[in-house]
């Protein structure tokens, strides 16, 4: 069973076409090879042999898995109509982390950090 980080970035408004090329930047910044679209609101980094994914949802799709963090946070999943879910095997954890940040930041979202799963 491989363990799998992820990290989420709540956004406060819901991410337009600037924002997903914020996002492509971000990416293409880590000197992998980034597939994907903003389109699609999907892409996949290939580090190092290593594939980190990045996923744009409505945060009313996965307010199940995102409830614990969200009350730790103090948000309602009204406060952040969407979050970008940040996806990679452990190994990859410090690039995940990385990522969400620099996504936050740059985004003006909210993150709390990874968290392993399996």
């Amino acid at each position: 069973m491989s363990i799998i980080t992820a990290s989420r970035v709540f956004l406060k408004r819901a991410l337009g076409d600037s924002e997903a090329a914020t996002v492509e930047r971000i990416l293409n910044d880590q000197e992998g090879d980034v597939s994907g679209s903003t389109e699609d609101r999907h892409w996949e980094l290939t580090k190092n042999q290593l594939i980190i994914t990045v996923d744009v949802q409505p945060t009313e799709n996965v307010v199940f898995e995102c409830h614990e963090e969200l009350q730790e946070l103090g948000l309602q999943a009204a406060d952040v109509p969407e979050v970008i879910i940040v996806e990679g095997l452990a190994e990859c954890s410090d690039v995940c982390r990385l990522i969400a940040d620099r996504l936050a930041a740059d985004l003006g979202g909210i993150t709390r950090g990874a968290e392993q799963c399996s």
